[in-house]
C-alpha cells in the first residue's frame, strides 16, 4: 500500500501500527480519512445469499416491516414467492423489532409472514418458508422492456451491477439486448440499486451501446494513479464497434438513481456526460469516483483491495465525491408507497417521472 495506495502519503508510520490485528481491522488503521472503498476479502469464504434486497421501514414504535425491492431469479427468495413490492412483517412467528431486525441477513431457513400494501396499510397475506441461503448468481439485468410514450419507442433497462460474468456471459447478454433495443429513440437506464465497482469492460460496453455513434472509439475514462506509478494515467476508450451488437446512437439518456447508486454506475454516468445529455431522476448518488486493485496472498488466501486510482471523464472531470445531484427528485419512501410498483409498470414512481419528461 505504501507503493500503490492512492493516498499513500497519508498512511501512518510503521511504529503506530499493530501488525497482530485481524486483516479487516488492520486495513482500517491504514486508510486515509476513514474512506470506505478499500476492503479485504477472505478468498476461502463462500458468498451465500437469500437472493433478494429489502428495505426496513418502522411501522410502529417497536416494529418494522421489510419491503422487498427486488428478487434474483433461481434464488431462495424466488422459491419463497417473494417479488418486488411484497412485505415481510414476521419472521419465525415474531414481529421484526430492533432485537431481531438483522435476521434477514443470516443464513438459515426461515418462516416469514408476508403482507401487501393496499388502501394505505399493510394487509397480512400468506406465510411462506424462505429456504436457507446458497450461492446465487447476482445477474446484472433485473428487467428490460420497450415501451411507447407519446409515439416514441422507449427502451427501459434495470441494471443491477457491472459484471462480465463467467465466460463473458453478462457482456454477451448486453450485446443481445442492444439488438432488441435497436430502433428506440429514447432510453431509460435504471441504476437505482447498482452498487459496487464492477468490471471496467462492462462499463465500456454498456456505454458504447448507449452513447452517440460519434463517441465510439473516443475516451470513456482516464484512470489516474499516484505519483509512484508509471504510467501515472491510463485511458480507456469506448468500443470502436460492437461485435454482434448495436450502438443505439442516443442523444439523451434518462438515468434512474438513488443514494445506493455508486462506483461503476457513477463512472458510466460521468463517462457519458461529455458526449450526450444525461438526465438524472431520483435521489443524489453515493459519490465514489475511485477504483481498487486486488493484491492476492495465495499462501493465506486473502486479497487486499486498496483504492489505487481515480476515474476522470473525457473532460477531465471527477467531481462527484459527494455524488451526482439529480435533475428531477423522486425518492422511494413511506410517503410514496402507492407508487411502489413492479419494474416496468408505468405507474412506478421513478419510471413514470422519466416517461413524463419524455412526453
Amino acid at each position: 500500500m505504501r507503493v500503490n495506495y492512492y493516498w499513500y502519503t497519508e498512511m501512518p508510520s510503521t511504529k503506530k501500527l499493530n501488525y497482530f490485528t485481524a486483516p479487516a481491522a488492520f486495513l482500517k488503521t491504514l486508510i486515509y480519512n476513514s474512506e470506505t472503498v478499500s476492503y479485504v476479502t477472505d478468498l476461502t469464504a463462500t458468498d451465500y445469499s437469500y437472493g433478494f434486497k429489502y428495505k426496513l421501514y418502522s411501522v410502529s414504535d417497536t416494529t418494522y416491516a421489510a419491503q422487498v425491492l427486488y428478487v434474483l431469479p433461481n434464488s431462495p427468495a424466488s422459491e419463497a414467492g417473494l417479488s418486488r413490492g411484497k412485505w415481510i412483517t414476521t419472521v419465525e412467528g415474531d414481529s421484526i423489532t430492533s432485537k431481531n431486525k438483522t435476521i434477514l441477513d443470516e443464513d438459515d431457513a426461515l418462516e416469514i409472514g408476508l403482507a401487501t400494501y393496499s388502501g394505505g396499510k399493510l394487509v397480512a397475506a400468506e406465510k411462506s418458508i424462505l429456504p436457507a441461503t446458497r450461492v446465487v448468481a447476482n445477474e446484472p439485468v433485473l428487467y428490460h422492456t420497450t415501451l411507447t410514450q407519446a409515439g416514441k419507442k422507449v427502451g427501459y433497462l434495470v441494471y443491477n451491477n457491472f459484471a462480465n460474468g463467467i465466460n463473458d456471459a453478462y457482456n454477451k447478454e448486453l450485446i443481445a439486448l442492444s439488438n432488441e433495443f435497436s430502433g428506440v429513440s429514447e432510453f431509460i437506464l435504471d441504476l437505482r440499486y447498482a452498487q459496487g465497482e464492477g468490471d471496467l469492460e462492462n462499463v465500456q460496453l454498456l456505454g458504447s451501446i448507449l452513447a452517440p455513434a460519434t463517441a465510439l472509439g473516443k475516451t470513456c475514462c482516464t484512470l489516474k494513479y499516484n505519483n509512484k506509478q508509471d504510467p501515472q494515467t491510463v485511458t480507456k476508450t469506448f468500443l470502436s464497434s460492437i461485435s454482434g451488437g448495436t450502438n443505439l446512437n442516443l442523444e439523451k439518456l434518462y438515468v434512474l438513481v438513488s443514494g445506493e447508486t455508486s462506483a461503476a454506475a457513477e463512472l458510466l454516468i460521468n463517462s457519458l456526460k461529455p458526449y450526450m445529455t444525461v438526465v438524472l431522476v431520483g435521489a443524489q448518488t453515493d459519490g465514489q469516483p475511485y477504483g481498487t486493485t486486488p493484491y492476492v496472498n495465495e499462501a493465506y488466501q486473502w486479497s487486499v483491495n486498496p483504492v489505487t486510482h481515480m476515474y476522470y471523464n473525457a473532460n477531465d472531470e471527477a467531481e462527484y465525491t459527494s455524488g451526482f445531484a439529480v435533475d428531477y427528485a423522486a425518492a422511494e419512501s413511506l410517503s410514496t408507497l402507492a407508487t411502489f410498483q413492479e419494474f416496468g409498470n408505468t405507474g412506478e414512481l421513478l419510471l413514470s417521472t422519466a416517461l413524463k419528461l419524455i412526453e
